[in-house]
């Protein structure tokens, strides 16, 4: 009895419906609960295909406007399954809801198939439209920042397109990569950038770009994230990490249906260290005995070399279909100026999906999806190992403000202007000198053929190729007076290529009986990819009239280096099996088993082994809570898995060999028993709902250790190489707990209110590690060769801050520090917060998002390495605090505490407000307007840029963390947007 009063609300829709012969107009009807038979208020009732909603009064009653015959209404309200209804020849309609425990019913993407979320044993959280990030959104990851527990993102520079890092519950590794897997429409993708690298020596490591950029975060239905091993064991060796499902939007039964969705929007730079300007500049000369350097103009180099910035997107859709099959057509356009003139990005994309059934009784379908695009980027001089000569950003910075940029002549000043020595770089010169174009197109294309062979058995095939190229040029004009560049020129040519297949068999079967149900998965994917890239690097033009880029030939031959290179075969080989049982939907059982042979291992340990179990008491099932008022849900679920992590270089383990000017030389000696980086995890969640599911969210607690971790160390001498790959015996721990809310505040006819909010506690630690201390974190500027922020150490979180601590200045104006370093931070924060509300009057909608991140400390390399007391000596800009204090300008610049800070921030990352303007004569629906404000304010004690910043300043392929080092500064942005459906 008790199972019959469970399934029978799943299975059973009562509604009752008074005939008419209406074919347009309106409908009426009441709207009641299925059990109760009492009337609902608030209930959503839309047109399906148009704008026009409405809610039911405070009897439970409706009347609605259709525009045409055919048209279907959308029930919808919270605590209770949707439910649609085609209108036909009906005028009346009545409707009896049969409510959702938490809306259980939900389904949502996991490894190779989905879920309902009521089945969910493992750690998954779903991410749909309606909850997207508002504003310029490049890439799929910008989307949900701040929206998942446990989920930090940072964008790592303000750049269009720029790089994100990306961390699921911590950092796991050392060396082997800490990004998490990326799936898309069912095909894992590379991870890479296919943006190739480019170095000069005036300039360092020019900026890459987000390997996501090519993905329109346009066309994306839901992002799910994957966070523990009992959901992510699935995936095996690249299941570390965490895994993000990214699926995009299908097709829908109905007629054609064009949907246009047009912005335009304006940037401006957010937010910038204090600097003087000429007065403040001027006095502080004056104070100092300086006043040689006063060039008498007054300049703000920054301003004069960044812009009011403008966006253009535009994005078509047109989709519809049949019982038969259905289909999805987009096309976007992206255009958006940086802020730092001549920066940009320029992105196409179209997007196909569809849908068909075939032969009697649908036992076959067939699923086609295809993405393209193609992304023109247009980059500054702003690289993360750039000296402060040859980096726009500390040029700008620093730049006498009494001197002017151009002469009255319109030259650029160069060298010194009048009696003015010791001036920097140009910042103006050196942003028209210097051009950096690069040119990425990317095709992702998967098909997958699924054929019923018996009722609940499935066969399924699926192939997954991802080609991706990406070209570079640049260019440094010998006009520029710039060391190793003038009367020279420099430029690099650099081109990549990326390609990927992936072959996937699974068979599936599905089965209930006695109140147990089965579902069961066997598969075998195989995954070969393929990276290759050339560069050309020339220096010594005779004429600067023309690009280097296209004149590749006039250097003379002892001035052009070439080198290409390309990845040992790079293949993983996988067999894997999934079981999902459910007794009376009260007890839940998963578990995963995944084999995995790469290519990439040791002779001896070819084959990883991943394993995962999981299980689930729906507590609210038993008799004991079936009286507590305003439980609708309460689930306790259990987890442990292991995954591993092989995100490392291939023929790691091999012997490798470096092919220079007419000579091979071995560079990697051989470790036949290198072993797969294996992370296990335990996981603890409650599930709820309460008071009509109006309340509900999870609690979980989670424990992840990483051994065996994968790192290259140097060859002990004599060696016929100079460093090998091998597996520290050392363990790193990422534990803490997270906290997911959603709440309904409101809901009636007029107002809808609904609430957010996600919380984590992370704790990392890096132990069982007796070898050296690794070093990461480089420091760069004037007089800081060599030093290095960040070490790995035994007992102590990953990256953390060691240097001397900063004891004030003495008496003559010279810093003090302690004669010995010591640990003084760590950059990895333990407290994530997001928060995000929506509110919905009548036609009017607002929503706004807030993310957070505190506990952790950043170094300022940008404040260490510009703005110190030395450079008001040599006539250069510093700040107000140094430039009228007591520092002496014969300072010496040390790396020290003085420069590490807190990196505590909360951010009000965007709000829109939209409105419905309904429809236009008959022909255009759900029109709609939009005004989305971004990056609008953060609260914050860093000096900085931006404490969401995170400059590469990795040392032999360490990462680091928490680091900002003169960056693409932020932008804060505004859009109207405009949308309609025909």
């Amino acid at each position: 009895m008790h199972i019959i009063r469970f399934f029978m609300p799943l299975v059973f829709l009562a509604f009752f419906c008074t005939p008419s012969h209406a074919q347009s107009g309106t409908v009426t009807g009441k709207v009641t609960d299925s059990e109760t038979g009492t009337s609902l208020v608030g209930v959503s009732v839309s047109v399906i295909g148009s704008d026009h909603q409405t809610y039911t009064d405070g009897n439970g009653q409706f009347t609605v406007k259709l525009e045409e015959s055919g048209q279907a209404l959308r029930f919808s309200y919270v605590g209770y399954q949707a439910f649609d209804v085609d209108v036909q020849q009906r005028s009346q309609i009545d409707i009896a809801l049969v409510k959702d425990v938490g809306q259980l019913d939900a389904v949502v993407v996991v490894g190779y198939g989905t879920s309902r979320v009521r089945d969910l044993t493992g750690s998954v959280t779903r991410v749909g439209e309606d909850d997207f990030n508002r504003g310029v959104m490049t890439s799929p990851d910008q989307l949900i920042q701040g929206k998942a527990a446990g989920v930090d993102i940072v964008n790592n520079s303000g750049s269009p397109g720029g790089g994100v890092t990306f961390r699921i519950r911590g950092s796991s590794s050392v060396r082997s990569g800490n990004q998490p897997l990326f799936v898309v429409d069912g095909v894992p993708i590379d991870g890479r950038s296919t943006k190739p690298g480019a170095f000069t020596e005036s300039l360092g490591d020019a900026e890459t770009s987000n390997p996501l950029n090519f993905i329109n975060p346009n066309d994306i239905a839901s992002i799910d994230v994957l966070k523990d091993a009992s959901a992510t064991a699935i995936y095996g060796s690249r299941g570390a990490n965490g895994v993000v499902i990214i699926t995009t939007k299908k097709g829908k039964s109905g007629a054609p249906s064009l949907t246009v969705d047009a912005q335009t929007g304006i940037s401006s730079l957010f937010r910038v260290p204090e600097m003087m300007d000429a007065a403040t500049f001027r006095s502080a000369l004056a104070n100092r005995q300086l006043s040689e350097y006063d060039g008498g103009a007054n300049v703000d180099a920054l301003k004069a070399v960044t812009r009011v910035a403008k966006t253009n997107i535009v994005n078509m859709s047109v989709g519809g279909g049949n019982d038969k099959g259905n289909y999805r057509l987009s096309a976007g356009y992206h255009d958006q100026d940086g802020i730092i003139q001549n920066s940009g990005l320029r992105k196409y994309t179209g997007n196909y999906t569809s849908s068909y059934k075939f032969l009697p009784e649908d036992r076959l379908t067939l699923d086609v999806n295809l993405m393209a695009s193609n992304t023109a980027e247009s980059g500054a001089p702003i690289a993360e190992t750039s000296n402060v000569y040859g980096s726009l950003v500390s040029n700008a910075l620093e730049w006498n403000p009494t001197v002017p940029l151009q002469d009255a002549e319109g030259n650029y000043v160069q060298r010194q202007y009048k009696n003015v020595p010791g001036l920097p770089t140009n910042p103006l010169a050196l942003i028209n000198y210097y051009s950096d174009r690069a040119n990425i197109t990317n095709i992702l294309g998967s098909m997958g053929v699924t054929f019923r062979i018996m009722d609940g058995l499935n066969y399924k095939f699926g192939l997954g190729i991802n080609h991706a190229k990406g070209d570079r040029a640049v260019d440094i004009s010998g006009d520029l007076f710039l060391n190793l560049v003038t009367d020279l020129g420099q430029t690099v040519v650099s081109n990549s290529q990326l390609d990927s297949r992936t072959l996937t068999h699974t068979l599936n079967y599905e089965k209930e009986f006695n109140g147990v149900r089965l579902n069961a998965l066997v598969g075998y994917e195989f995954q070969d990819y393929k990276n290759r890239y050339t560069n050309i690097e020339a220096t010594g033009f005779s004429s600067f009239e023309i690009k280097g880029s296209d004149i590749l030939q006039n250097p003379s031959r002892d001035n052009i280096r070439v080198s290409s290179f390309k990845d040992p075969t790079n293949q993983l080989q996988s067999y894997f099996g999934r079981l999902n049982m459910a007794f009376s939907d009260k007890y839940l059982l998963t578990a995963t088993m995944r084999a995995d042979g790469s290519t990439k291992f040791g002779a001896n340990n070819k084959y990883g082994y991943f394993p995962s179990l999981a299980a689930a008491w729906v507590l609210s099932e038993e008799s004991l809570f079936n009286e507590v008022r305003g439980l609708n849900h309460l689930k306790l679920r259990l987890g442990w898995g292991r995954t591993g992590n092989q995100e490392f270089p291939a023929g790691a383990s091999q012997e490798r060999y470096s092919f220079g000017l007419q000579q091979i030389s071995l560079n990697n000696v051989a470790n036949p028993d290198l072993r797969w980086e294996t992370t296990e995890t335990y996981n603890i969640g409650l599930d709820f709902a309460l008071f009509e599911s109006r309340l509900n969210g999870s609690i979980e607690y989670f424990d992840k250790r990483t051994h065996d971790l994968l790192f290259q160390l140097p060859a002990l001498q004599p060696a016929p190489a100079a460093q090998f790959w091998t597996n520290l015996p050392a363990t790193i721990r990422n534990n803490g707990a997270e906290l997911t809310l959603n709440y309904t505040a409101i809901r009636n006819e007029n107002v809808v209110w609904d609430i957010g909010a996600n919380a984590t506690i992370l704790q990392n630690r890096f132990s069982g590690y007796s070898g050296a201390p690794i070093l990461t974190g480089q420091i760069h500027g004037s007089g800081l060769p060599g030093n290095y922020s960040q070490q790995l150490l035994n007992n102590q979180p990953l990256f953390v801050f060691y240097m001397p601590r900063f004891e004030g200045l003495d008496e003559n104006g010279l810093s003090r520090h302690s004669e010995t370093s010591e640990v003084v931070g760590d950059p990895n924060p333990n407290f994530l917060m997001g928060l995000s509300t929506s509110l919905d009057y009548k036609k009017f909608s607002l929503s706004a998002s807030l993310n957070g991140v505190f506990g952790h400390q950043l170094y300022n390399n940008t404040a260490n390495a510009v703005i110190t007391a030395a450079n008001l000596g040599l006539g250069r800009n510093t700040s107000p605090e140094i430039g009228q204090g007591k520092e002496s300008v014969a300072n010496g610049n040390v790396m020290s505490t003085r420069f590490l800070e807190n990196g505590n921030y909360l951010r009000l990352q965007n709000m829109s407000l939209s409105y419905n303007l309904g429809s236009y004569r008959d022909w255009v629906n759900n029109v709609r307007l939009s005004l989305t404000g971004q990056n609008l304010f953060v609260i914050t004690d860093y000096s900085g840029f931006d404490p969401e910043v995170n400059t590469n300043k990795g040392v032999n392929g360490v990462p680091s963390l928490g680091i900002e080092y003169i960056p693409y500064p932020t932008s804060r942005t505004f859009m109207l947007g405009l949308t309609a459906s025909f």
